[in-house]
């Protein structure tokens, strides 16, 4: 079973380590992530039930990522590998030399350097 806000989850309770997070509190801040002021498509109660039976369900199973710490508490597993997620499209090169400073970018004459030209 997948769900569509499990990266969301993920993330979440990766900030919090073991001692984890309980499931109003984590539906509370997916709920955020996902709605604005002007789009009210998704409903907090639906998300809250859908959150909480993703999660137990989940960790019932044994190679699950998530752990049942107590009543109403989830946290990711202390073992479980994370899977890095590269974006190949946008080239990370333009991205690092528009962050440094103009001065760094700029080449200094150098009078050791051989001239070619």
């Amino acid at each position: 079973m997948k769900n569509v806000y499990h990266s969301d989850i993920m993330q979440l309770l990766l900030l919090r380590g073991k001692e984890g997070m309980h499931v109003a509190q984590l539906s509370r801040m997916v709920y955020n992530l996902h709605t604005n002021l002007f789009d009210r498509h998704l409903n907090y109660n639906d998300l809250h039930q859908t959150i909480r039976v993703y999660l137990w369900r989940q960790s019932q199973m044994r190679r699950s990522p998530f752990m049942h710490v107590h009543y109403g508490y989830y946290a990711v597993k202390p073992d479980v590998a994370i899977q890095l997620n590269f974006c190949f499209d946008s080239p990370i090169e333009e991205e690092i030399v528009a962050a440094m400073p103009k001065k760094a970018i700029e080449p200094k004459d150098d009078p050791r350097q051989l001239t070619l030209f």
